[in-house]
This record gives structure tokens, C-alpha cells and sequence, in this order.
């Protein structure tokens, strides 16, 4: 029996060889030993069989991820192998999720990096006041400009004196003191001077005057921090917009300098409607309260104190535009629904101008106005830009129905393959089948 055994594994070594590459007779060590059990041939058939679907899915894995590019589908990128191009096309995709380092912050990460975005912006103000104190002088009276030149107006309307009253008494007292013998006739025009500008303060029915002290330097000092804070505007905002920057996806960070330029643009341009629109309208309703009984004294520090608020004020309102665009990016609000609710904006800008406003209706309404007006201009904002817009949302439909019909086509491409898989079966086993008849005849 022992002769027989070794006549049929003699012709079997060469013939399994040809068969199955992957499978190296020397290393089995099941035919090194008599007394070992024999791998039988179905046992080697179905291991190759296995082996190759495993080749055959992989295969079909790699390519349907090749075509479309990692889309979306959970079930591709299982399957895919390409971390890098599943990355690059994630960053592009409008729908795709933040980075998972920057969006799963904590609490106190957060706050570190708050903490880092306000003592940049308090350096950049610092420097900004630095650069900004030289040119203060000029600034103060830049300032002071709408408020003098009311005065100025209100004594053109009421002059106390006819024009060239000056000049006919510096003459006359000239004359009259010259041939009494007075000595001083030269100091003459010192007095008239003298004379002439104290009854213009009083013709302009009042002046600035400060009552403490340091009041005039500390004036300086606050005009130079705001002066600073318009020169930085654009790198504290690139702050602010920073800060929020985790938070956006990666399409949307590229927007982070330019929103930062365009947010510095609109605060400073409601600081300058406050100045040249506001300041000159108000001040006129302000002074005009003031009657021969009540002079209008304004005290320098609440003067200041008012002007910058009010430019602030206006300032900030300048930015709902950029508020809304922001909000209508993350698919928070809609022109639709903006429209909706614009008598409710109405009466919240109103609130929010007698607020931010002295309690006036004048100076309320001034801020009120361009409030409703930058709210309709938000709509169409929202409108362009808006994700839940009609148009915006039929585009992401589109895109969603290429997408799943790429990801149906390469479904099926894999099924296609699958069943060339199972048709190659049979005549694989076919092919099998022979050599073990021919080592049967043997």
C-alpha cells in the first residue's frame, strides 16, 4: 500500500504546481510528513476561489472610487484605499464637514484661542493709539469742527453788531485818544481785538469748557484710542472672523480676509455717515432748544463722550448687511422670511436706535432710517447668497441626483464584474477537474 501511496503523489507534485502560483508545495508541510493529513483538492479550490473574489472586490473597490472621486458614499470609502484624494475632494465639497481637529474643540481650547485673538487686538489698538496720538491736536478739532460751526451759524442768523463796528471804533478811539495826548494808541487794536472776540463767544450762545483739570488731556488720550481702533479696524475684524474660522468649512475660510477688509470698510463708512450726515442735523436740533434765558454751554467731556458713541453706534449698524450675509450663508435665514418679518425689524430697529441713540426722536429716527435701509439691503443679500434659496437649493438637488447616479453606475459596474466572477467559476472548476482525472488514470 505504502508503493501505491507514493506512485500517485509523484505525478500529483508537478501537476498542482501550474495550477495555483500563490500556493508553494515546499512550504506545505503537510507533504514533508507521511503522517500528516493531505490537503484534499476541493479544500484548495475553494481557498482559491475565496482569494480570488477578495482580489476581485478590491479591484472593483479601488476603481469605482477612482470614478467618482470619494463623493460622499460611506460604502466607497470603506472600500477605498487613497486617504489623500478622499481629503482634497472633502475640502472642495460645499456640503462636506469641518476639519475634525479644528471642529471638535473643547471648551477651554476655545477660550485659549479667545484669549489669543483679544491680546492681538489689544496690541494692534495699542500701536494704532501710539501712531495715532501725534496727530491728535488735529483730530480733537476735526471733532469739535460740526459743533463750532453751529455756533458759527446761529450767530450769522442773530448778529448783535453791524458789519465793520470794529473797524469804525478802532479808528474813532485811534483818533479821539491820539489828541487827548494818550500814550498807548498803539495798544489800541490789542483791545478791539480783545473786545471783538469775547462778543462772539457771547453772540454764539455758548463755548466748550472743561472743569477738571487732566479733562483735556484724558479728551486726547480717548480721541487717540478711537482714532486707533478705525487704523486696526481691518486686523481686529481679521481677529473676529478668525476665531469664528473652526467653526466654517473649508470653502468658506478662503472668505476670511476679504469679509475682514469689507467688514473694516462698513464700519468706517457708519462712522462717516454719523460725522457728516447725523452730526450737522442733530447739533442744529440740539442748539436750537437754547433761548436768551438758557445758553448753551457744552461741557467737553460729555461733548466727546456723545460723538463717540454715536460714531460707534452707526458704526456697528453698517454691519447688519455682513450679519445677515453671514446668516444666510450657514442656511440660518432667507429672503423670503426676511421679507416676512420686516415689520418686525422694523420696530426692533427703532428700539435698537433709541438705545444706541440719546433719548431723542430726532437722533433715534437719523439712526432708525439707514437701520431699515441696510435691513432691506440684507435681503438681497440673502437673496444672492442665501443656501435656502429656491435656485441654490434646485442646484444642490442636481448635484445630489449626478451624484447618486455615479454612485448607482459604479454599483452596477461592480456587479457586472461580480457576475463575470461567478460565470469564470465553472470553468475554473472545469479546468480542475481534469488534471485530477488524469492523476486517477495514474
Amino acid at each position: 500500500m505504502a508503493s501505491d501511496k507514493d506512485d500517485v503523489k509523484g505525478p500529483e507534485e508537478p501537476e498542482e504546481a501550474p495550477q495555483d502560483s500563490s500556493i508553494d508545495n515546499d512550504d506545505d508541510p503537510s507533504l514533508e510528513d507521511e503522517g500528516m493529513p493531505v490537503a484534499t483538492e476541493d479544500e484548495l479550490a475553494e481557498a482559491e476561489d475565496k482569494l480570488a473574489e477578495v482580489t476581485i472586490v478590491g479591484k472593483v473597490g479601488d476603481e469605482s472610487n477612482e470614478a467618482f472621486g470619494n463623493a460622499g458614499s460611506d460604502e466607497t470609502k470603506a472600500d477605498s484605499t487613497d486617504v489623500e484624494d478622499s481629503d482634497e475632494s472633502e475640502e472642495s465639497d460645499d456640503d462636506e464637514e469641518p476639519d475634525e481637529e479644528e471642529g471638535n474643540m473643547s471648551l477651554l481650547d476655545h477660550l485659549g484661542e479667545l484669549r489669543i485673538r483679544l491680546t492681538r487686538s489689544f496690541i494692534a489698538i495699542a500701536v494704532g493709539m501710539i501712531a495715532c496720538y501725534g496727530f491728535a491736536d488735529k483730530m480733537f478739532n476735526i471733532l469739535m469742527e460740526p459743533m463750532i460751526k453751529v455756533f458759527q451759524d446761529r450767530m450769522a442768523d442773530k448778529p448783535t453788531l453791524p458789519l465793520g463796528f470794529y473797524d469804525d471804533l478802532r479808528t474813532a478811539l485811534s483818533q479821539v485818544l491820539a489828541e487827548k495826548g494818550f500814550q498807548h494808541s498803539e495798544q489800541v487794536d490789542i483791545f478791539v481785538n480783545a473786545l471783538q472776540q469775547s462778543l462772539m463767544q457771547v453772540a454764539q450762545e455758548g463755548h466748550f469748557q472743561y472743569t477738571y483739570p487732566a479733562e483735556a488731556f484724558f479728551s486726547h488720550i480717548k480721541i487717540s484710542i478711537v482714532a486707533g481702533i478705525f487704523l486696526v479696524s481691518p486686523y481686529v475684524f481679521a481677529q473676529i472672523w478668525g476665531f469664528i474660522a473652526p467653526g466654517l468649512y473649508a470653502n468658506e475660510r478662503k472668505w476670511m480676509i476679504p469679509m475682514a477688509v469689507i467688514s473694516a470698510a462698513f464700519f468706517c463708512a457708519g462712522a462717516g455717515f454719523g460725522y457728516f450726515v447725523v452730526f450737522p442735523f442733530g447739533f442744529e436740533f440740539f442748539a436750537s432748544f437754547s433761548t436768551e434765558g438758557i445758553q448753551f454751554t457744552p461741557k467737553l467731556n460729555e461733548y466727546l463722550s456723545f460723538c463717540l458713541k454715536l460714531l460707534f453706534a452707526f458704526g456697528f449698524v453698517f454691519e447688519l448687511p455682513l450679519f445677515i450675509f453671514f446668516l444666510a450663508r450657514m442656511g440660518l435665514v432667507s429672503s423670503t422670511g426676511l421679507r416676512a418679518k420686516r415689520k418686525y425689524a422694523i420696530l426692533i430697529g427703532f428700539v435698537m436706535a433709541a438705545i444706541l441713540t440719546p433719548p431723542d426722536p430726532f437722533t433715534q429716527c437719523l439712526m432708525a432710517g439707514p437701520l431699515i435701509i441696510l435691513y432691506e439691503l440684507g435681503i438681497w443679500v440673502a437673496y444672492f447668497f442665501g443656501k435656502k434659496e429656491k435656485r441654490h437649493l434646485k442646484k444642490q438637488e442636481e448635484e445630489e441626483a449626478a451624484r447618486q447616479a455615479e454612485l448607482d453606475a459604479a454599483a452596477e459596474e461592480y456587479s457586472d464584474k461580480e457576475g463575470e466572477a461567478d460565470a469564470a467559476e465553472p470553468e475554473d472548476e472545469a479546468e480542475k477537474a481534469e488534471p485530477e482525472e488524469t492523476t486517477g488514470k495514474a
